[in-house]
């Protein structure tokens, strides 16, 4: 008898375990069925994937740097100049902290108008008979905190106001022989309290007279003039017509009409000549006053701010020709001198005290202080109101450039 295979209904029907035919060979498998996330190759191959090496940073940047030559030359220029410049304004900021700075006590003092204006008084410094350079006398002197009673003068005294926003600035010049009271010491020219108490009677002196804040003190060197305008490459002033001139400055004898470039000892002759002018010692301030406007024009000039040179040369000669007060610092220096990038002197007022001429007080000539005009005018200064002022009341002037004798 003939078997039979039987199937159930839930067996493959005509077909083998993997759904070919029966009797058929298996389909082979198609290509990518093999290991999940291994490639392969048709038939079911697996596929060995070479696994690419990790480059370290350092690697990589070379292998950029190739491909960018240019750029990487470019850059590494840059980075030199960034550290040379880094440099040099660190050397910059180390001959402004060799400054001398000397201590001022305070005391009773006028209220200070609020506000970011500043009053600075400057004071420069000369020996007895202008024989010799006693700046780094008086500077060792103001370090020890010492004051050594008539050692030096100050024939030099102005106030210099910079208004706040630093766009407009005013300089008033005192006379040195201008009579007033000296705090202590009674009624005397006011070039005496430096003489007798230092910057810090200075200060007094003008606080209590006219009523006005100091913030800082600047004592420069008068000597130093000669070394400041060869720091600039010399300072450009008109003379409007001949005048005889000191031989120790000038060897010629004489100022001849027209433009002089004022480098070293001339310059220092340009300043300190109050003889054979027809004004005195009037016609002294106006030069120093014409002298200050033409070298912070000098200042702001391309030329020099752009020249490292001489901005180098310009800040060694600094710190040796000004001593400030301890308060200030190098920080605050470079924050005024920042403020006021954009003051030019056609934005500053130079102007003499208010005064009623000359005079005399016993057996010594004196300038008649006007302190009615004056204590207003300081008022008007100290809260920036000085244009207003101005519009109201006269004052002496600093002529044009083409004008000063």
């Amino acid at each position: 008898m003939t078997g039979h295979t039987s199937f159930g209904p839930h067996d493959n029907e005509g077909g083998g375990d993997d759904g070919s035919a029966l009797g058929e060979p298996p389909a082979a498998p198609e290509a990518g069925s093999g290991i999940p996330g291994e490639p392969t190759l048709a038939g079911g191959i697996p596929v060995r994937e070479r696994r690419r090496r990790k480059r370290s940073p350092f690697s990589r940047l070379k292998h950029w740097m190739r491909r960018h030559k240019a750029l990487t030359t470019l850059i590494a220029i840059a980075l030199a100049l960034l550290l040379a410049v880094i440099g040099w304004l660190w050397y910059l900021n180390r001959e402004m902290d060799d400054v001398t700075r000397f201590h001022i006590d305070g005391g009773d003092r006028p209220a200070r108008v609020a506000g970011d204006q500043l009053n600075v008084l400057m004071l420069g410094v000369d020996d007895l008979d202008y024989s010799e350079n006693v700046g780094p006398d008086v500077y060792d002197m103001l370090e020890s905190g010492e004051w050594e009673r008539g050692a030096f003068r100050s024939d030099t005294m102005m106030l210099a106001h910079l208004e706040a926003g630093r766009r407009a600035a005013q300089v008033v010049s005192i006379p040195r022989d201008s009579w007033v009271d000296i705090p202590g010491e009674g009624r005397s020219k006011i070039n005496a309290a430096f003489s007798w108490g230092g910057p810090e009677l200075a200060v007094r002196t003008v606080e209590q007279n006219f009523g006005i804040y100091i913030d800082h003190v600047v004592v420069v060197n008068f000597g130093g003039f000669e070394d400041i305008s060869e720091a600039v490459d010399g300072v450009t002033v008109f003379v409007p017509e001949e005048v005889g001139a000191d031989p120790r400055y000038k060897p010629s004898g004489v100022w001849e009409r027209g433009y002089h470039n004022l480098e070293g000892k001339p310059a220092l002759g340009y300043v300190r000549q109050r003889y054979g002018l027809p004004g005195g010692d009037f016609d002294r301030i106006d030069r120093q006053q014409n002298f200050l406007r033409s070298l912070l024009d000098k200042l702001a000039s391309r030329g020099t701010l752009l020249n490292p040179v001489r901005l180098t040369r310009l800040t060694q000669k600094l710190s040796e020709l000004i001593a400030v007060d301890d308060t200030l610092t190098s920080g605050k220096m470079r924050e005024i001198a920042l403020s006021s990038r954009h003051l030019r002197s056609s934005g500053i007022r130079f102007v003499t005290l208010p005064n009623n001429g000359s005079g005399m007080e016993g057996s010594a000539s004196v300038v008649k202080v006007d302190f009615k005009r004056a204590t207003s005018m300081f008022e008007a200064i100290a809260s920036d109101q000085f244009e207003a002022w101005l519009s109201d009341n006269q004052v002496g002037e600093l002529p044009p450039p083409d004008q000063v004798d």
